[in-house]
């Protein structure tokens, strides 16, 4: 694979992360699909203008039993920090702005508005920020969960690394390094057998494999990446983007000084293709 084949950094952050996040979403609240509707990138009015997700709540009697949904109300918006970013003031008052034209322009009634940040990272500043300067009171509801209250609307931020495992596995999981191999080992099996025949989880595997690959690959744990491999194989699309993760994984290792017989082994590519695209160049 040349430099051309290879995704811009804009491109992985538009492609991988947010699909993936609005996929977590939708398996944190499966028990509640009939009563939820959600929406990608909703416009408001003008085309650079949009929400990341609208989860709008189409009966109120349905109670959600789930932590990150403690908060809802009819119309939730949803702003999402892929990994490789991170959440601070000027992004916070973007949003709050957004959520506030939402409410404009669909006309929806502010006791009906909530509005939910995901982001990896702790946010200290921010925090920090709206405590001191905003006079809001931030407090931790559930490991991860932040609600904020002072502003005119229900405000959480979600801090998807430090997620419980057990209701929030699917956002905690979306991150640029898995944790634990026996915990993974457990939740590929469990999504596979769970979730792959009610969620199209493409875009969701994409995203955590392709920042994952070089780990797995490299057979850290060599139970974890055979179940992988399984995971792909059911999912019907294992050797079309297998095969362009597995290159890049080799590039790196034999930038590192792996030979081409021992990357053979690992990713499982033909040893004269591997000679012809890392030997040959």
């Amino acid at each position: 694979m040349d430099d051309t084949d290879k995704p811009a950094t804009e491109d992985i952050e538009r492609i991988q992360w947010h699909p993936a996040f609005f996929v977590a979403l939708q398996a944190t609240l499966i028990d509640y699909k009939d009563v939820l509707e959600y929406k990608s990138e909703h416009p408001l009015n003008t085309e650079p203008l949009r929400i990341d997700v609208l989860v709008i709540r189409k009966c109120s009697e349905v109670v959600i039993q789930r932590q990150i949904a403690e908060i809802f109300r009819r119309e939730n918006i949803f702003e999402y920090k892929s990994p490789t970013d991170y959440l601070s003031v000027n992004e916070f008052h973007k949003a709050f702005a957004r959520a506030n034209m939402y409410k404009a322009l669909e006309d929806v009634d502010v006791s009906d508005l909530t509005l939910s940040f995901v982001v990896e990272a702790y946010p200290r500043e921010l925090f920090r920020y709206l405590r001191e300067t905003l006079g809001y009171i931030v407090e931790a509801r559930h490991p991860g969960i932040f609600a904020v209250t002072g502003a005119m609307i229900p405000i959480q931020v979600i801090e998807s690394k430090a997620l419980a495992d057990d209701e929030n596995i699917w956002l905690r999981n979306l991150t640029r390094k898995l944790s634990e191999p026996e915990q993974d080992l457990k939740w590929l099996k469990w999504l596979t057998e769970e979730y792959g025949s009610r969620l199209d989880l493409g875009a969701y595997l994409y995203a955590i494999v392709a920042v994952n690959w070089q780990r797995l690959s490299r057979g850290e744990n060599d139970m974890l990446t055979a179940e992988m491999y399984k995971t792909f194989e059911k999912m019907g699309w294992a050797d079309k983007w297998l095969e362009k993760g597995k290159l890049e994984a080799a590039r790196a290792m034999f930038a590192e000084g792996d030979s081409v017989e021992k990357i053979a082994r690992i990713t499982r590519l033909p040893l004269d293709m591997l000679k012809e695209k890392l030997v040959a160049q």
